[in-house]
């Protein structure tokens, strides 16, 4: 190809560091003169998955690639300037994803014979290509090394947005309680909240947001907002439900949504108002029994639908119950084998540790473990969260 023409690229110039006043190094314009112009037609794989890499390195010269890791998810676009399977010119590995021509696209390849054969003749061509490869190995490692420190910074400020000290609220003469969140990312979409109302009314709830990552964590911000500021003025929490829906409805063009499950106690007499929107149903421990799933009415979740009516429900903690509140993270964790934790098994876990049920702390992270110990080491997929309140027995 024309090395003059392919100068013009600009992602060509910054990968080779070629100065646009200057003429083009020796290794520099054979390596761009010994590569070939071809048209990969839209759908046709320009690299395929697990294939050698006998074909090299190609530049797309114009036109949109997908990349898609081994189990077939997309993970990224590639468009003119992009770079496709350069270190197949240096290794034997087998190519680590798939780039799919997602238009006609046209590049510039050289294969790794050419290469090869031409660097055994001119060892500064060989030394022009490892230069450019330092160059955009650097580059990246100081980008990822950046949104890495941006990513810390989030997770830090998704942590203080979430109450981890419920000393204030366990010197109340009513209940005990804990939570307990753990994102599958750095930042993520589940949340949880416990905020006095009055002096005898206590709000907690726990929900999830659609998705995981930077964008549920800023859509779990909204809906946190949102619900504490409408349900510290003293509406009814059907209202409140309401309110924060058709709020978290406005200009949503992403089509996000949260299931939330929110409560209200009266401190005093143990009635609990509460508000299903689209949530798991929780489990509920009456004094010395069994935890047992309380079915509830699911409403509309939250986010995709305005002015949707709200059912508001109750339920009575007398002193020494308890409720259990959690997201799907917990239920929907796998193990090796891809068994899924289920609704029954953190039936039997609740009651296992049921002689820990009046340490919400100790309670909380012995389910915890158990959810850890059935995964097994296989990656979270999901935002696990608890929340769990027990009244005291000496109200009794």
């Amino acid at each position: 190809m024309d090395a003059e023409a392919l100068k013009q690229v600009s992602t060509i110039r910054e990968f080779f560091k070629i100065d646009e006043e200057k003429e083009l190094s020796e290794g520099t314009r054979l390596l761009l003169e010994a590569m070939t112009e071809l048209v990969i037609p839209k759908g046709r794989d320009i690299v395929t998955c697990g294939a050698g890499s006998e074909d090299g390195m190609y530049i797309i010269l114009s036109g949109k690639a997908d990349v898609f890791s081994s189990d077939g998810t997309r993970i990224n676009r590639l468009g003119a300037g992009d770079f496709v399977g350069e270190l197949g010119l240096i290794n034997d590995d087998n190519r680590a994803a798939t780039v799919r021509a997602s238009s006609d696209v046209r590049c510039a390849n050289i294969s790794k014979r050419l290469f090869e054969d031409i660097a055994s003749r001119n060892r500064k061509i060989y030394g022009s290509f490892m230069n450019m490869l330092y160059t955009k190995t650097t580059k990246l490692v100081t980008e990822q090394e950046r949104i890495k420190s941006e990513l810390s910074i989030a997770t830090k400020i998704q942590a203080d947005c979430l109450e981890n000290d419920f000393t204030a609220f366990n010197r109340l003469t009513a209940v005990n309680l804990t939570a307990h969140m753990k994102p599958a990312k750095e930042v993520g979409g589940d949340f949880y909240d416990v905020f006095m109302i009055d002096q005898d009314h206590l709000c907690f709830l726990i929900a999830d947001v659609s998705g995981k990552g930077v964008p549920a964590a800023l859509f779990m911000t909204m809906a946190k907002t949102h619900i504490k500021n409408f349900a510290t003025v003293g509406l009814p929490l059907a209202e409140v439900a309401v309110r924060a829906n058709n709020q978290l409805c406005y200009k949503n063009e992403s089509g996000m949504f949260v299931t939330a499950f929110i409560c209200v106690l009266d401190v005093r007499s143990g009635e609990v108002q509460f508000v299903n929107a689209g949530h798991n149903c929780p489990f509920v421990q009456k004094q010395d029994g069994a935890f047992e799933m309380f079915r509830t009415k699911a409403n509309l979740v939250f986010g995709l639908m305005e002015d949707v009516p709200y059912r508001e429900q109750t339920l009575t903690l007398n002193p020494g119950d308890s409720i259990y509140l959690y997201t799907d993270g917990v239920t929907e964790a796998l193990n090796p084998e891809q068994e899924l934790f289920g609704d029954d098994r953190l039936y039997e876990i609740l009651n296992r540790h049921r002689a820990q049920a009046g340490e919400p702390e100790t309670f909380v992270q012995a389910i915890y473990r158990e959810v850890q110990a059935f995964a097994d080491g296989e990656p979270q997929a999901d935002d696990i969260t608890m929340l769990y309140v027990t009244r005291k027995e000496s109200e009794r």
